[in-house]
């Protein structure tokens, strides 16, 4: 009997799995237009001094998620919810056996019953084989579900942020507005605005190190054309600051292959990525790191230093052997 549950319950997830592989793109589908709905009534605001945003898609500190995170999530894997009460029944089902399997088993070892103590241990095998597997199995799943919620509260921090750039760069982004800065026009949008679909499509790169690192990334950033041709947009951060590296950043804004930080949650934002990478033995000021969108907006790579020839020549590479270049 065990043996027959415990089959039945296997097949029922598979079942679940393969219901999922076949709506989950519809409901994806839904929410982005969702989403799409709602950015269309929002506005960007345009040359605000540069300021620390303290607000976030992480509710508190023990990493709570907004709605709007959760929604994402469970778009992307709606059945979620269905294989953790499954999970849930079948462990419940599972121990309540295996405790009857070994008071039995205790009955039978004291000589009382001994023609079920045989089929008592077996079904207590099955059970623990049972909790076991299941036991994986979900925490397998919830694993995937943080990850994915950790994916996408990054992907939505990233895609708040503001950034101004020249407008032949940033002309026709959604939600872009221009304006005058220095005596020099300039245009003011989010990052999710150069995602494919919406007007500019770029590879943003974002290269974020003490404020000598940057200020030679800038100077090979002066070789534009690579990365015009190769939709390659440099956003350099200075660390620890957060902020667009002063003194320059006014004439920056004539490169069309230079976007700058221009408010939102930069600090915030650098300093979470810059804790991780300086586990792994990043010297942030000196070597400087790199996190690159990709025209989906979702983050691609993250490199141990700042390596602009290297980045246009893997396009080029890619390009060269007739592979994808529109999604990476």
């Amino acid at each position: 009997m065990n043996v027959l549950v415990f089959f039945s319950a296997l097949l029922l997830s598979c079942s679940v799995e393969l219901a999922h592989s076949f709506s989950s793109t519809s409901l994806r589908n839904q929410y982005r237009c969702a989403l799409h709905r709602k950015s269309v009534a929002r506005t960007v605001a345009v040359f605000l001094p540069q300021q620390t945003v303290t607000t976030s898609l992480y509710l508190s500190k023990d990493r709570e998620y907004s709605r709007e995170i959760r929604l994402r999530e469970e778009a992307e894997s709606p059945f979620r919810k269905v294989r953790f009460f499954l999970y849930a029944a079948i462990l419940g089902g599972a121990f309540t056996s295996l405790a009857v399997s070994i008071a039995r088993i205790a009955a039978g070892l004291s000589g009382v019953n001994t023609g079920l103590l045989e089929e008592s241990t077996t079904n207590a095998a099955i059970d623990i084989g049972g909790i076991a597997l299941f036991g994986f199995l979900f925490k397998r799943d919830a694993d995937a579900q943080e990850s994915r919620l950790k994916r996408a509260a990054k992907g939505a921090e990233f895609a708040k942020l503001a950034i101004r750039g020249s407008p032949a760069l940033l002309d026709g982004a959604e939600g872009a507005a221009s304006g005058q800065l220095a005596g020099k026009t300039a245009v003011t949008a989010t990052l999710s605005s150069l995602r494919r679909g919406r007007g500019v499509d770029k590879r943003v790169v974002i290269a974020a190190a003490g404020k000598d690192t940057i200020r030679e990334v800038l100077e090979e950033a002066a070789l534009a054309e690579p990365l015009v041709l190769n939709d390659l947009v440099i956003v350099p951060v200075v660390y620890p600051q957060g902020t667009a590296p002063l003194g320059l950043d006014v004439d920056l804004l004539e490169q069309d292959c230079v976007a700058l930080p221009a408010g939102g949650n930069w600090k915030a934002v650098i300093n979470d990525e810059a804790s991780e990478a300086v586990r792994q033995g990043v010297d942030i000021t000196g070597e400087g790191f790199c996190i690159v969108l990709k025209k989906n907006g979702r983050v691609g790579q993250r490199t141990k230093g700042i390596y602009l020839d290297r980045m246009v020549g893997e396009v080029n590479e890619r390009r060269a052997a007739g592979m994808d270049v529109s999604n990476i």
